[in-house]
């Protein structure tokens, strides 16, 4: 057994000693540890998923790009598909068939049906389910569904501006009625006899427990709730998570018939997402989010560790001398009901402190917002930056010095990208995602601005090219009028150009396969190469540099953990990188 693996089990086995459940007397919990499912980078993907199977004997479970099946004991585990990015998975109550709520490898969205014997993938339904002869219902319009555990009943969630509703009905769509909701619903369960529907409910910015679906709680004193529900074997208690005094998750017993809900776990990052099988097995997962900022020799050598606290998207300050840095604890499942306030915020360390610095040695904005990847013009008079401020999803502009507030520079942004600015000032290149033939793209964009007063010259305008395998991701400047640009086709493929600012014909420099989304290059313009994340023969993610003019491309760091998002200084000289641990530890209570 490998010394990480032993140390997580030591971990679930010290925590175990720690926990309550309401019936003490019968002994305390039996946990295990079944896998660790590695997400492959920081940003891109949240947590992954997972559920036991009806029977108690497989685990479905979800890592990057992968749907993954394995047994509940051990053993091999089987990759069953692969999708562009996967929303939630779950059996179907005979456990012959997954379903899983997913994005496949050409931007379709749908609900997709799984065969975990053969693999075979396709379309979960296309007969639209009818709440009445008038009221079609769409299943892809579901946000969550779950059967009942013999498979007659199905119920389906559906959230817009107008507000929620329930869907209940037959499996094959015969017999529904729809239930509108007060607040916001998420997460239906069944209770054992098909008799009842739990879910999450949303009103008044508090998340509670409603049962049955659609009810408001008794009390406001009830617990806030997140995540998953489900019921336990016997239906006589309601498992779900709660936020705890450091703002993570536990995961909580509710007696169904009344009665003091009980705290399961205490981890030190989020856990929940519970599954039950029918012989009274319990899923849940913890969650383990680490990011911190290194610094290495362009050349190789000894990394040196800036900041001792969750940080990543590094970038340099025009003398080099400072590294601004997303920071927070974010990646949490409180933070989706909060969405857009997350957990981000912007600071900055000193690039040659004696030791990892325990906190931003100064903030440059932290409003109650998602702030992220921050760029100074080249006289460092401003800094672009990404904020979910206002509801939006857009880059914005403010003074470096703090003077004045900040200010929205785009609008109408989705998936919106990291700000990059021009050797000159005049231009600020970012990423973003559009939606094109109904399916969703990556795309690189163009803005002009003064970088005298801010102000901009050019509304955001796409960048197209041509030469280019697969969809624009990510860019860097190599001078004022021409970038380095990182494209990906498929889910692995990618490769790197350089090609003039307003598009055009691209020349290819390099090509790579590697899983890790929104990973990041880095150019060196006067020494002329590009770094780049891939993964090395050790399995693990490592910063590369190659030649802008082409070439073999050479490894800069080797030290056994994964890297993103490389980002060079303006001399030269160094590479400022993120150093992640990202994973989810599925563990099963055992019945007593």
């Amino acid at each position: 057994m490998s010394t990480y693996r032993s140390s997580i089990c030591a971990l679930v086995l010290a925590v175990a000693g720690t926990v309550s459940l309401a019936a003490q007397t019968a002994g305390p919990p039996r946990f295990r540890l079944v896998t660790t499912a590695r997400q492959t980078g920081p940003v891109g993907y949240r947590d992954p998923l997972g559920v036991i199977s009806p029977d108690g004997e497989w685990l479905a479970f979800t890592s990057g790009t992968r749907l993954q099946l394995m047994h509940i004991s051990g053993g091999p585990t089987q990759t069953l598909a692969r999708f562009a990015r996967i929303f939630s998975i779950l059996w179907q109550p005979d456990g012959l068939n997954l379903v899983a709520q997913a994005v496949d490898t050409i931007g379709v969205f749908n609900w997709w049906q799984i065969n975990p014997r053969t693999g075979a993938v396709g379309v979960f339904t296309s007969t639209s389910l009818k709440a009445s002869s008038e009221t079609p219902v769409d299943p892809r319009r579901f946000g969550q569904i779950a059967w009942s555990r013999d498979g007659k009943w199905l119920a389906g969630i559906t959230n817009s501006q107008n507000g929620s509703a329930l869907w209940i009905g037959t499996a094959d769509g015969a017999n529904g009625r729809t239930l509108t909701a007060p607040g916001m619903l998420s997460f239906p369960a069944f209770s054992p006899d098909g008799q009842t529907v739990a879910c999450l409910i949303a009103d008044r910015n508090t998340q509670r427990v409603s049962l049955p679906c659609g009810s408001l709680p008794r009390s406001s004193a009830e617990l806030a709730a997140y995540g998953p529900v489900a019921f336990s074997a016997d239906g006589s208690v309601l498992y779900f998570s709660s936020p705890n005094a450091r703002g993570t998750l536990d995961l909580y017993t509710q007696p169904v018939a009344g009665g003091a809900p009980q705290r399961v776990t205490s981890f030190t990052r989020d856990t929940y997402a519970p599954s039950v099988s029918s012989n009274g097995r319990v899923l849940f997962g913890t969650q383990e989010h680490r990011a911190v900022i290194a610094v290495i020799p362009a050349s190789g050598g000894r990394a040196q560790q800036l900041t001792a606290f969750q940080s990543e998207t590094p970038s340099w300050s025009r003398d080099d001398r400072t590294i601004g840095f997303t920071y927070g604890s974010w990646r949490r499942v409180i933070d989706d009901i909060k969405y857009p306030d997350i957990a981000q915020d912007l600071g900055l360390v000193n690039v040659d402190g004696d030791k990892p610095a325990a906190a931003p040695t100064h903030v440059i904005r932290a409003s109650p917002s998602e702030d992220q990847g921050l760029d100074w013009s080249p006289d460092g008079r401003w800094i672009a930056l990404h904020s979910h401020a206002e509801g939006s999803d857009d880059l914005w502009l403010q003074r470096a010095d703090g003077s004045a507030p900040a200010q929205r520079i785009t609008s109408g942004g989705y998936e919106t990208g990291w700000p990059h600015w021009s050797p000159d000032g005049r231009w600020i290149g970012y990423g973003g995602e559009i939606r094109e033939n109904g399916r969703l793209r990556d795309a690189l964009f163009m803005l002009g601005v003064n970088p005298v007063t801010g102000e901009i010259t050019r509304a955001p305008q796409r960048v197209q090219f041509t030469g280019v395998d697969g969809e624009v991701e990510e860019m860097a400047w190599f001078s004022a009028d021409s970038v380095v640009i990182l494209a990906i086709d498929g889910l692995e493929r990618r490769a790197i150009y350089v090609a003039g600012r307003e598009g055009g014909s691209a020349r290819l420099v390099h090509r790579f396969t590697s899983e890790q989304r929104y990973s990041g290059i880095g150019v060196a313009t006067t020494e002329r190469w590009v770094a780049f994340i891939a993964p090395a023969n050790d399995g693990f993610f490592q910063v590369f540099r190659v030649p802008l003019a082409g070439g073999a491309a050479s490894q800069v760091t080797t030290d056994p953990t994964d890297k993103t998002q490389p980002a060079v200084s303006h001399d030269g000289t160094r590479i400022a990188f993120t150093v992640f641990s990202y994973q989810m530890h599925f563990v099963v209570i055992e019945p007593r």
